[in-house]
């Protein structure tokens, strides 16, 4: 892996090295990249930059973003603030913020990446063309759908998705550095989303190993967002089929520990690559999560959370909780699923979808077509590989369906967007109920983009 990192390092760095002196006179969503694609190897190390791109900066996968829907609740607290990822847990991010500033940008700059690539590959007579062009549709795809979940309200929750400037820029093509993007409605946004998964599904090989877009991650994914637009059946749909390949496996309680610092894990359906070279660093969620680096994502003791797992070692989660209340400058209880390989606590691979939240998503989207007595076979079937002795239940609600995705997939950016999707109010770490529809639910769009275009519309309230 090191080595195909160092490779699109260098096809990324001349990539985007084009684009440095655009950072401050163009919007995100205009700039440029250079360079034709003119062999299968080529696009190959393009498809891997797009990781690279979006592996080191801040509020990226490799960084905050990983732990962001988790920072936003008071299940997690600041122990000893750097005032690093303090702006998001109090909700405080400004027009000006670097934790805005930086993903929105990023982001964009990686779409730019896939555009040139899609655009300058269609020439290319390689049969492995395909399956690579899928990747970069899968790619675009998610990467509009998260800066979909930080600019942008969930369309679930929103009485009119098809209000002007209620989305984010898309970007499809390949622009002129004179562009100047606008706003798109959510129904818009959510439907290229939709497009673009499709689109990837149709072309992704079945299997394209670790931290690579394939068939099932760009189905997983899709359901995911059928999810959030409240199209239940889709959703579960999906859901089904990627339970019912046969490809992945649930975690046991025999190997529920272990997986965090392992790659490749049977769950994984898609994660991130980061490697000795190429990871965030102390931006990155194995930093936040330890008293010996930032230390502003330790477990609130006093959340319903860390309440559950400390009173219930039956819970294979519960070994989750890394005491570190010996620690002298920030004694605390902190989530252990970014402990690190090789010895650097930077290195941890970001699981962004695996296979418990597919049930999970099935779950949540049974419940809401048929009731909980259909949700709870798949609450089921993740409950009894986490609890010694557990006895299926008949039916569940959806508070019970919340309550899986945080015992489940906490540090995973997951637990406000359950929340909200859900109609419910996350508690912040001051105590104050936010609905979806609060304006601090969503970041503000990033103040130079709006310096360098007029067009662009800025949320409401900043």
């Amino acid at each position: 892996m090191k080595k195909v990192y160092l490779t699109l390092g260098i096809v990324s760095s001349l990539a985007l090295a084009s684009c440095s002196g655009f950072l401050d006179k163009e919007p995100s969503t205009a700039l440029p990249v250079d360079g034709a694609i003119t062999s299968f190897e080529d696009l190959q190390n393009t498809v891997n930059g797009i990781g690279y791109v979006v592996s080191g900066k801040r509020g990226t996968y490799g960084a905050e973003f990983t732990l962001y829907a988790d920072l936003l609740t008071n299940e997690f607290a600041v122990i000893k603030s750097n005032n690093q990822s303090v702006p998001i847990s109090s909700y405080n991010l400004t027009k000006y913020d670097e934790l805005a500033t930086n993903p929105y940008r990023v982001h964009y700059q990686a779409i730019a990446n896939v555009n040139k690539a899609l655009e300058t590959s269609s020439q290319l007579n390689d049969a492995r063309v395909k399956n690579l062009q899928g990747q970069l549709y899968a790619w675009r795809a998610l990467l509009h759908f998260d800066l979909a979940r930080m600019f942008a309200h969930i369309p679930s929750t929103v009485a009119n998705t098809s209000e002007a400037n209620s989305g984010i820029p898309l970007a499809t093509e390949v622009y002129d550095p004179e562009y100047k993007p606008t706003r798109a409605t959510l129904a818009e946004t959510y439907n290229q989303i939709i497009a673009d998964f499709t689109q990837a599904i149709g072309m992704l090989d079945d299997n394209n190993g670790v931290g690579y877009m394939d068939k099932w991650a760009a189905t997983a994914l899709r359901a995911r967002a059928y999810l959030y637009m409240g199209e239940y059946a889709n959703a579960l749909a999906d859901a089904n089929a990627v339970i019912n390949s046969g490809v992945y496996d649930l975690y046991t309680p025999s190997n529920y520990v272990s997986v965090w610092g392992a790659e490749g894990t049977s769950e994984s359906i898609f994660e991130f690559l980061t490697t000795d070279n190429y990871n965030a660093q102390r931006y990155s969620p194995g930093y936040y999560t330890d008293a010996s680096g930032y230390a502003e994502c330790a477990f609130n003791v006093n959340g319903k959370l860390y309440k559950y797992l400390s009173t219930h070692p039956e819970d294979v989660r519960s070994k989750l909780i890394k005491d570190q209340t010996s620690h002298k400058d920030a004694p605390g209880y902190y989530p252990a699923k970014y402990p690190g390989r090789g010895g650097s606590i930077y290195v941890n691979n970001p699981k962004i979808i695996r296979l418990s939240e597919v049930y999970l998503i099935a779950a949540e989207a049974s419940f809401y077509l048929s009731g909980g007595a259909a949700a709870a076979s798949f609450i089921n079937e993740i409950e009894k590989n986490r609890v010694e002795g557990y006895t299926d239940v008949a039916s569940v609600t959806i508070d019970d369906i919340i309550f899986e995705y945080t015992k489940e997939l906490f540090a995973e950016n997951q637990i406000a967007f359950a929340y909200w999707r859900n109609g419910k109010a996350v508690i912040n770490s001051l105590g104050d109920e936010i609905m979806a529809d609060n304006m601090r639910a969503i970041m503000p769009i990033p103040q130079r983009e709006i310096d360098l275009n007029s067009a662009m519309v800025q949320n409401p309230g900043y």
